[in-house]
C-alpha cells in the first residue's frame, strides 16, 4: 500500500512516500507555478514534462521549470486564501502526478492545513486533494506531523519512549503552528498560529532599505540563510540584521504559543521544533524553553509523519 504523506508549504511541497522498493523517498518541489510556455529546446523541453500540470483545461509548469522560467522564486499564496487560487490546485496536482509515476497507485494521501485554519479549511482541502485522485483523504493540523514523526517508528508501530507532555512548534513561510498534548491526548484550547519567516524577511527587507540597499524581499528572505547579499558586484554583510530580525520573530512566537500554553506550558517535559525555518530559530527558542528540541529533517518533518500516520491506519 502506497500513503502519501503531503506538506503543501507557501515555500515548497514535501512529499514522503514509499517507492516500488520499499524505501521511503523525499521529493520538495519549490512552490512556484506559472502558466505553461512553448520551449523551444527540445531537451529542456522534455525535461520541463515532468513539470508540467493540467487543471481546468489549463497547463503549468510547476515546481523547478517554473523556478527556471521566471528565473527568480516568486512569492505567491502569503494569505489566508491561498487554497482558493488556481496555483495551489496545480501544485497539488502535480505532486500527486510525480508520486504516482514512481509508486504506482496511491491508497490514502495524509495532508494537512495551518492550526488557525484548520477547521475552517479542512473540508476545501479535502475536496481539492479528491479532485485530483480518487483515494482515501484524511487531514489534520500540520503540527500534528512532527508529532507523528516521533511517536511513530520508522517502520510502523508507537514508541513506547515516546513523549506524552509535549509542545509542537512548526514554522513555516506564512505561519508558525504551535499545539499541545497532555498524557498523550491534544488539548484543543492551546492551539494557534502566528507569524512565520516572511515576518523575519520582512524585518530585514525593512532594515537593508533603510541602510540605502536596493533590494527585494526575495533579496531579504534568502538573505536570513546566507547572512549576506551581493550588491553592485559586492558582498555585504548582514549578519547583524539578519540576526535581529530572526530574534524579534523568536520573541513573537514564544509569546504568541505561551499565551495559549498557558498553564499547559509548565507541564511540557520537550517542545519539539519542525519546519522549514526550524534551523534558524531553533537557537533562539531554546532561550526561552530550554526544553525545546530540533526534530530529525525538520523541513520533511510534517510529509513524514504524515506518511507515517498513513502506513499504520
Amino acid at each position: 500500500m502506497t500513503c502519501l504523506g503531503m506538506d503543501v508549504g507557501h515555500s515548497s511541497v514535501k512529499l514522503s512516500w514509499r517507492g516500488p522498493d520499499g524505501n521511503v523517498v523525499k521529493l520538495m518541489i519549490p512552490s512556484v507555478v506559472i502558466p505553461a510556455m512553448r520551449i523551444t529546446d527540445k531537451t529542456a523541453a522534455d525535461t520541463a514534462l515532468d513539470d508540467t500540470v493540467d487543471v481546468a483545461g489549463n497547463t503549468y509548469f510547476i515546481g523547478n521549470t517554473a523556478l527556471h522560467e521566471v528565473g527568480n522564486l516568486r512569492v505567491s499564496g502569503l494569505h489566508d486564501r491561498w487554497l482558493d487560487m488556481k496555483e495551489f490546485r496545480a501544485l497539488v496536482q502535480g505532486a500527486i502526478d510525480k508520486v504516482t509515476r514512481n509508486a504506482g497507485k496511491i491508497e490514502r494521501i495524509v495532508t494537512g492545513l495551518p492550526a488557525s485554519t484548520f477547521h475552517e479549511q479542512q473540508l476545501k482541502m479535502r475536496n481539492i486533494v479528491s479532485a485530483c485522485l480518487d483515494t482515501q483523504i484524511r487531514a489534520l493540523p500540520e503540527p500534528n506531523g512532527i508529532y507523528l514523526q516521533h511517536m511513530i517508528g520508522l517502520e510502523g508501530g508507537v514508541r513506547k519512549d515516546r513523549v506524552v507532555n509535549a509542545g509542537i512548534v512548526a514554522i513555516g513561510r506564512y505561519t508558525t503552528d504551535f499545539m499541545a498534548l497532555l498524557d498523550g491526548r491534544w488539548v484543543e484550547g492551546v492551539a494557534g498560529s502566528c507569524s512565520g519567516m516572511s515576518r523575519a524577511a520582512n524585518l530585514l527587507l525593512k532594515q537593508l532599505k533603510n541602510e540605502g540597499l536596493d533590494v527585494d524581499y526575495l533579496d531579504a528572505d534568502d538573505a536570513l540563510w546566507k547572512r549576506e547579499i551581493r550588491n553592485y558586484g559586492k558582498t555585504v554583510d548582514v549578519s547583524r540584521d539578519a540576526d535581529r530580525a530572526l530574534s524579534i520573530l523568536g520573541s513573537e512566537i514564544f509569546d504568541s504559543a505561551s499565551a495559549r500554553f498557558g498553564d499547559v506550558g509548565r507541564k511540557l517535559e520537550k517542545i519539539f521544533v519542525g519546519g522549514g525555518g526550524a534551523d534558524l530559530l531553533i537557537g533562539e527558542l531554546t532561550e526561552y524553553w530550554p526544553q525545546a528540541e530540533l526534530v530529525e529533517d525538520p523541513r520533511f518533518a510534517v510529509a513524514e509523519g504524515f506518511r507515517r500516520l498513513g502506513e499504520s491506519l
